[in-house]
């Protein structure tokens, strides 16, 4: 457990100081930011860090379903540490910097690949209806919400271009299962999801 939790479901409206504030109810917040689109747009998540683990542990206690400008929050630890960019960031010290992410090599913007021969039957998913700003860092850590996710890709053509979809793979077939029921329908940097189970996988 880290001192730093991701927050998701964020008003678009909220700023990084609003969200340092409510956050505030669960201990000392020592950085926040909101993290933002390239043209600056909020992404709708955000990720505080506390002066200690325990803050962190209260805040996802205490503060998760808590109502922030409206909506209804969700807090996790952050467990892509280190890894993210982009944001309009506040507090005490600048944010640290994002380490380069993997790429994969094949026709999709992927990461975190588990070898096809340990895939449970069951376990994929196709998601639709991706923004175009979509990575498949953003992908994992939304679905992360909901399962242990062991692979995350967003597809791109030959061109570069995304296609609006992409695929997140679970550990178990029961957490699939899970996010169909939670994430269908639900919206994600500005678009409502489709998530079904991948019938080609």
């Amino acid at each position: 457990m880290s001192n730093r939790v991701y927050v998701g479901n964020l008003a678009w409206s909220v700023s990084w100081q609003d969200l340092k504030d409510h956050m505030r109810d669960a201990g000392d917040v020592q950085y926040s930011k909101v993290l933002t689109d390239r043209d600056g747009r909020s992404k709708g998540c955000g990720i505080v860090e506390f002066s200690t683990v325990e803050g962190a542990q209260d805040a996802i206690e205490k503060l998760t379903d808590t109502e922030l400008k409206g909506r209804k929050i969700f807090v996790r630890e952050d467990r892509e540490d280190g890894k993210r960019g982009g944001g309009a960031g506040g507090a005490d010290r600048p944010p640290r910097e994002p380490r380069a992410p993997r790429v994969d090599p094949t026709p999709a913007e992927g990461g975190d690949s588990a070898p096809a021969s340990d895939k449970v039957e069951g376990s994929q998913l196709f998601i639709g209806n991706l923004s175009w700003d979509t990575t498949w860092q953003e992908l994992k850590e939304h679905f992360n919400t909901v399962g242990d996710v062991q692979y995350s890709n967003v597809a791109v053509g030959r061109d570069g271009r995304k296609k609006g979809f992409g695929f997140i793979r679970f550990a178990t077939a029961e957490e699939a299962s899970t996010a169909i029921e939670k994430m269908n329908g639900v919206e994600f940097m500005g678009r409502p999801l489709e998530v079904r189970l991948d019938n080609k996988a």
